[in-house]
Order: C-alpha cells, then sequence, then structure tokens
C-alpha cells in the first residue's frame, strides 16, 4: 500500500491489495476467484487426508489420487488446473489424470503464476472454440 501511495500520490482512496500469488495457496486463491469472476463453476479440491486423534496419524483422503487443485467448468468445457509453485513437477498419478483429461476431451493446465494462467485462459475463452490446448510439461 505504501509503494502505491508514493507512486499515486493524488488518490485518496486505494484499494487493498488482497490477492498475492507468491505462495501456492495464494496463487490458488487468485485463480479461482478470476475463474469465478469470469462466469465459471469452479472449485477447490482438498486432497490431503484428515488428521486421526485417536490413530494420532493422517488418514488418506477419499479423493483419488492425482486429482487438481482446482476443477473448473466454463462455457460447456472441462478445465483441470493443477498449481505447480516454483520447481514442482507433476506426480504420476496426476500426469494420468493430466492424460485421461485430455483424452475425453477436457482441458488441464499447470499453473506457475497467475499472469501465465490469466494468458491462456483468456486466449482460449477469447477465441470463443475453447481449443484443446496441451498441458505444459
Amino acid at each position: 500500500m505504501a509503494e502505491a501511495r508514493e507512486r499515486y500520490p493524488t488518490m485518496p482512496y486505494l484499494c487493498p491489495r488482497t490477492f498475492k500469488d507468491n505462495s501456492s495457496n495464494g496463487l490458488t486463491a487468485c485463480i479461482t476467484a478470476y475463474l469465478k469472476l469470469r462466469g465459471a463453476f469452479v472449485s477447490r479440491l482438498n486432497n490431503t487426508g484428515v488428521f486421526d486423534k485417536r490413530l494420532n496419524r493422517y488418514r488418506p483422503g477419499t479423493n483419488r489420487k492425482g486429482l487438481p487443485d482446482v476443477v473448473c467448468t466454463y462455457q460447456s468445457k472441462s478445465i483441470m488446473v493443477e498449481i505447480k509453485y516454483k520447481a514442482d513437477k507433476l506426480s504420476d498419478h496426476q500426469e494420468k489424470i493430466r492424460q485421461e483429461q485430455e483424452r475425453s476431451g477436457g482441458l488441464f493446465f499447470i499453473v506457475h503464476d497467475f499472469e501465465g494462467f490469466k494468458n491462456w485462459f483468456d486466449n482460449i475463452s477469447n477465441n470463443g472454440a475453447l481449443p484443446g490446448t496441451p498441458a505444459e510439461k
């Protein structure tokens, strides 16, 4: 905020910046908010296990292994978004899900930063055709 006030001293009111893509959780929040603003159905998937106090350990979740962080439907097209912050790579399970999604006609995108995601999404949505863009490897 201070930087923005210095840069724009004549603006009496500045909106607080609530979104940051400097972490995996922050990037996921940016993407889900943007998709909602664009009119998409979007849901963030929680793929972590549940801590069982009685057993004093995590129990595996019931979701299928490899599901992406975000699922979305936009203009009748199924879109899966996997957040890979910094140097993260797809696991074998995630790669299998990507292949199944693309084989069934859906889109799958691996996101490293918000700008890359926004460029990809705006490109597919502005074309009107939503082409089957191959995932980044």
